[in-house]
């Protein structure tokens, strides 16, 4: 009593110090509701929640007590099965706007299409302006942004990430439109779309399209579009599609104040990584240009060279490589200004001289395999990344090299990737997707059990194809790993056995661990299995 009371009685500019050091959440359950006055302190300080790093009690408390002054939050889809019953308006019932009446910022994270639709059919909250939608799954990807863009009138900013699924848009009222979007970040099945999106939002200032593969590429929708005057900031990513010189000019001429330009494109096309005919169709505002372009070559480079050599020689790099019997090389810009990447694996490990100019990645998603020795060759220079998505395959043996990745918190990797450099590096994980077989070498390893220490890691999802009694001892051991790391959240992916469904919250809560902890959730759906502790 006495610690309280001598903690109750500081400062407030000490208290304010004492949380900077601590997450919201923490602070809110810990000290809220002690006094007035730390209420008052607490409601001006903590406005900005990720719930996907707080327990299920300590969640149900925060939404009870200070909902109303949360103005930046983000939430799991994961989860909404478990707050149907007890929390009903968190499943986006008509009054979330009265839960959350000052929302600014929110952040959709796993949530299916189908989900998404149906919040988005209830979300009327007066003061959201941002809309931050990461790792969207399948399902109903047709309407989603239709939806989002006509339902929110006082939305601004809506941006999701490279991990979501593409969507499509189609308009038939070409009188429509949505001038409140100022920002939008998507990634569209088809560059044909780009037409549609130029005459829904009108007043963007900043747009970034990832699309999709398309048998060719052709702009001439674009022709009779209004240009979008207000626009300064543009990124095409379209590394799986051939474009050439004119379909860029087709864009670039509908953006006459673009001040910053990046492009992660393939071609045949020397002009567009020639400086002097680039500088021809930017326009007069233009001050920075990033670009990362594979060039396809199948005869002389001497246009390619020609190109190259407009630039000054520390503001270009390029590598040549040969894939079977196609010859390309690939141009950047010094420096690598581009923090987010879908690159196909044959690309990624034949331009394995390149990377080092390219820690300024923060999400990087490597489509299809990579040698283990390749993602250690690659993860070696990204020192910023925050998000990494890797497939691998085995490698003979595993070259030493040193990896810092103190920025790391979101990992997925699938097949037998040499795991132990990595989560060595990565002190501040707090997101692990792998394999059960990657996961039950992690934890069979007596060398690895003892010097890797996950202090930060809050998710874990483990998938599996096997239905097997290795699989209820990997559950035992994952739940092992929820006591000792303080894991929150767990779901396991695969088909559980008949038997083995019927019986999982059973041999959940017979778990000692659990059963000293009884608040926490656990669902069964859709060949997964989520635990929220």
């Amino acid at each position: 009593m006495n610690r309280c009371s001598a903690f109750e009685i500081l400062p407030d500019e000490i208290l304010l110090n004492i949380y900077e050091y601590l997450h919201h959440i923490d602070i809110v359950y810990s000290f809220f509701n002690l006094n007035t006055r730390l209420n008052r302190i607490i409601n001006e300080f903590c406005d900005n929640f990720n719930l996907n790093t707080a327990t299920y009690k300590q969640f149900k408390y925060i939404l009870s007590n200070i909902g109303s002054n949360i103005r930046s939050m983000v939430i799991n889809g994961n989860w909404l099965s478990f707050l149907a019953n007890e929390i009903h308006s968190v499943k986006f019932d008509s009054n979330l706007s009265l839960i959350f009446p000052n929302l600014h910022t929110l952040t959709l994270e796993y949530f299916t299409g189908e989900q998404l639709c149906t919040y988005l059919e209830k979300l009327q909250t007066p003061k959201l302006v941002k809309l931050n939608i990461k790792c969207l799954l399948e399902q109903r990807q047709d309407e989603i942004l239709e939806q989002i863009l006509s339902r929110n009138q006082q939305l601004k900013f809506i941006r999701f990430d490279q991990d979501s699924i593409f969507l499509s848009l189609r308009i038939t009222n070409t009188t429509l439109f949505y001038g409140n979007i100022q920002e939008l970040i998507v990634n569209l099945i088809d560059h044909e779309m780009l037409a549609d999106l130029f005459t829904l939002l009108p007043n963007l200032c900043r747009l970034h399209i990832n699309t999709g593969q398309s048998p060719f590429v052709s702009t001439e929708n674009l022709a009779n579009i209004s240009p979008l005057a207000h626009l300064n900031d543009f990124k095409l990513c379209s590394i799986g599609m051939s474009w050439g010189f004119e379909e860029i000019t087709d864009i670039l001429c509908k953006m006459p104040s673009l001040q910053k330009l990046t492009l992660l494109l393939s071609t045949t096309d020397h002009r567009l990584v020639n400086k002097k005919n680039l500088s021809v169709i930017l326009p007069s505002s233009t001050i920075q240009i990033n670009f990362f372009i594979l060039y396809y070559f199948s005869e002389s480079s001497g246009d390619l060279d020609a190109s190259l050599d407009t630039w000054p020689l520390r503001q270009i790099s390029s590598t040549r490589f040969t894939i079977r019997s196609d010859r390309y090389a690939l141009a950047h810009t010094v420096p690598f200004n581009i923090n987010s990447m879908i690159l196909p694996s044959i690309i990624a490990e034949n331009i394995l001289p390149v990377w080092k100019y390219m820690g300024s990645v923060k999400n990087l998603i490597v489509d299809r395999t990579l040698p283990s020795n390749n993602i250690l060759m690659i993860v070696q220079h990204l020192h910023g990344i925050q998000a990494l998505t890797i497939e691998a395959t085995a490698s003979q043996s595993i070259q030493s090299v040193v990896l810092h990745l103190p920025h790391l918190k979101w990992l997925k990797i699938t097949g037998p990737c040499e795991l132990f450099p990595i989560l060595k590096a990565a002190p501040n994980l707090n997101d692990l997707s792998i394999d059960f077989d990657g996961f039950n070498r992690l934890i069979n390893n007596d060398l690895l059990e003892t010097r890797i220490k996950f202090t930060n890691l809050r998710h874990l999802v483990l998938s599996t194809t096997n239905s097997t009694d290795t699989i209820d001892s990997l559950i035992t051991q994952a739940l092992e790993r929820c006591r000792e790391e303080g894991l929150i959240y767990l779901c396991i992916k695969g088909s559980l056995s008949q038997y083995g469904s019927r019986t999982i919250r059973g041999r959940f809560a017979d778990h000692s661990y659990l059963a000293q902890n009884d608040s926490f959730r656990i669902d069964h759906r859709e060949k997964r299995v989520h635990l929220w502790l």
